[in-house]
């Protein structure tokens, strides 16, 4: 759930705050949960309406996309990296930033797809929409993410340098 709130919210400290708003509002509604649907879909439910909720709160207090994390992979010495690895690092700083540039109305369905691997089906479910707009939506999103890759590539690719 953290995970969730994090891709959406694109801020650690904002996912913590999430997830507790999250746990504290599923616990006073506990009893409207009958079990008719699976319990990870309904938390989903109540924290991307807490995310819907606060989103004006936090768009007014936005930090640096993804809060700044370090993508490498831990390795205390940063000269025995390899070349893929850094490449790897390059690549994932623009896919992120490709990521965080989408509409929101976008950007939700394609993290909830792609990240979270829900289907559109329980997409559609949790953000009150058809499968058919959330299928358009991550579409959408993936041809958006393609083409500033694909303009990064031309841009740094075996053609040449930038």
């Amino acid at each position: 759930m953290y995970r969730y709130l994090y891709r959406l919210s694109r801020n650690r400290h904002d996912a913590e705050d999430l997830l507790q708003e999250t746990f504290a509002r599923f616990w006073r509604k506990r009893a409207q949960f009958r079990g008719d649907g699976s319990l990870g879909g309904y938390l989903r439910r109540i924290a991307y309406r807490t995310f819907l909720n606060a989103r004006p709160r936090l768009a007014k207090a936005r930090h640096a996309p993804l809060d700044g994390l370090d993508p490498s992979d831990g390795r205390a010495d940063p000269a025995a990296r390899s070349a893929a690895d850094e490449l790897d690092r390059f690549l994932l700083l623009h896919v992120r930033a490709a990521v965080d540039a989408l509409p929101d109305s976008w950007r939700e369905p394609f993290v909830l797809f792609r990240f979270e691997g829900l289907t559109m089906k329980q997409i559609a479910a949790d953000l009150d929409m058809t499968p058919k707009a959330v299928e358009m939506r991550v579409t959408r999103a993936l041809q958006r993410i393609t083409d500033q890759l694909r303009d990064l590539r031309t841009r740094f690719g075996a053609g040449g340098a930038a």
